[in-house]
């Protein structure tokens, strides 16, 4: 599905700067960057470790305020999380005295709050990214790709309309992190979000999104953008997406 390019943005990134304490006045972490999302669109931010890629996404979580400049969802600012919007992390934290169907549940209490419906919304979601079955069990009885995949259904169990990932399928193994890159483009595909999702991974960048904003460091701005107009699922012997990666290569140098 295309993303409306008429439709007005569903976040808007206005000349946002961040300093941290104890930074130095000409090296700020994020430095007037603007961009727009539009509702829908998978936007991957791409960049080194450092660059102030995660920086930015706290900051449209509102798990972080800007120095200076302003972010907007669907025209309000955002002043705190939540707001409509989800977040997973690279480590899934679930509550680990709770089984998979738990940990769903418990994030759409304030949604459902009939226990019988929150179950079968657990059930739902579980089925939904590929661990129908597996709802009794606990974290410690999961790998780390199920347990990702219990954080994205928890994260939709809140029914956010914009999904903020930061670098969730980092500490998998590259069969796991392919696989999970597989789940969550069909996943993103029945369940349509706005995505906002962080990586330092070019390939997984390329597999993923419909745009690739990619960020330098120091002050965190953007050195390229790419449309990734490619249908899903993708082939890493694209000639279209090899070369993609290779300006996207040529800008983190």
């Amino acid at each position: 599905m295309p993303v409306n390019a008429t439709a007005p943005p569903k976040i808007v990134v206005d000349r946002v700067a961040k300093h941290f304490p104890g930074d130095a006045a000409d090296a700020p972490v994020l430095a007037d960057l603007s961009m727009t999302i539009a509702e829908n669109e998978f936007l991957v931010l791409l960049g080194r470790s450092g660059c102030g890629k995660t920086t930015l996404l706290n900051t449209i979580a509102g798990l972080e305020r800007a120095s200076s400049g302003t972010v907007h969802v669907d025209g309000a600012p955002v002043d705190r999380p939540g707001q409509g919007k989800g977040m997973v992390f690279q480590q899934g934290a679930l509550f680990p005295w709770l089984t998979a169907a738990g940990n769903v549940a418990f994030a759409a209490r304030k949604r459902l709050p009939d226990a019988r419906a929150r179950r079968a919304r657990a059930r739902e979601l579980l089925e939904l990214v590929g661990l129908g079955g597996a709802e009794d069990k606990y974290p410690s009885e999961l790998s780390g790709g199920m347990q990702q995949r219990v954080a994205i259904a928890r994260a939709l169990a809140l029914d956010p309309e914009i999904l903020l990932m930061d670098e969730p399928f980092g500490a998998l193994d590259e069969l796991t992190r392919i696989e999970m890159q597989q789940e969550l483009t069909r996943v993103w595909q029945a369940r349509r979000k706005t995505v906002v999702f962080v990586t330092h991974s070019i390939w997984e960048g390329l597999m993923l999104a419909d745009r690739i904003m990619v960020m330098a460091a120091r002050p965190g701005r953007i050195v390229l953008e790419r449309q990734i107009a490619i249908d899903r699922p993708r082939r890493r012997t694209d000639p279209e997406l090899i070369a993609c990666y290779e300006d996207i290569w040529r800008s983190l140098q």
